[in-house]
């Protein structure tokens, strides 16, 4: 089954040439070019992944980040000219995956496309460890991609997912924030090490004191939990 992508982003001749290129790789592709209405065709397209543009008519596409985060889990990629490291940082913090600065080479974004699917799908299939794991009051389901604290569904970004299932694949073992990124985003001369810590402070924030996320000052980040 094709996977599918929507495009929200109002320069239809960008959009277009994007969907253009993402056609050759066998996506099935949706475009959306007013703000009010991304949230509706988000619900009725039900896409794999969003490449999402910051400014756009009616809702911005911060908004649009923070309301989507607020019922799905699925990957979102930001495509934007607003190109300051605070821009970056907000929208990472808001549960972006990616974010890459207009202009940009379209050949590049469909090669981060491919990327973030493929580490989807590569937890997805992971056949070294189980698919469940629960410590303290957190259940983790690797299969469904699902977090769960005390029975209640915790929201966590594509990303955010694939460093915790990292952390728990290798437990009680130091890692530092360049291995963590490596593995989890790929080598990548345009990206930002300090996502990682970004991401490490919200997975936190979601699953609560007892995390079991330590900082080794210095160094990186090690899971301490114990896994059943």
């Amino acid at each position: 089954m094709k996977k599918r992508i929507l495009i929200i982003e109002d320069e239809r001749d960008l959009a277009n040439m994007i969907k253009i290129y993402l056609h050759k790789e066998q996506y099935q592709v949706e475009v959306c070019d007013d703000g009010n209405y991304a949230i509706s065709v988000v619900e009725n397209f039900n896409p794999d992944m969003i490449l999402l543009d910051l400014m756009l008519p009616g809702k911005d596409g911060l908004e649009i980040l923070r309301e989507i985060r607020t019922k799905l889990i699925l990957p979102v990629i930001i495509i934007s000219a607003k190109e300051t490291e605070s821009d970056r940082i907000l929208g990472l913090k808001l549960g972006a995956d990616d974010y890459l600065t207009k202009p940009f080479s379209i050949k590049e974004l469909v090669v981060r496309v491919a990327t973030l699917f493929r580490r989807i799908d590569t937890y997805q299939h992971l056949k070294d460890i189980q698919r469940q794991f629960q410590y303290d009051d957190i259940f983790i389901d690797f299969s469904a991609r699902l977090v769960k604290k005390q029975q209640a569904i915790v929201s966590l970004t594509a990303k955010e997912f694939d460093l915790l299932a990292y952390l728990l694949k290798h437990p009680k073992q130091v890692m530092s924030k360049e291995q963590l990124y490596d593995n989890v985003w790929g080598i990548n001369k345009y990206g930002d090490i300090n996502t990682v810590a970004i991401h490490i402070q919200k997975i936190r924030e979601k699953l609560g004191k007892y995390n079991n996320i330590s900082t080794v000052r210095g160094v990186g980040y090690r899971f301490d939990g114990e896994l059943e």
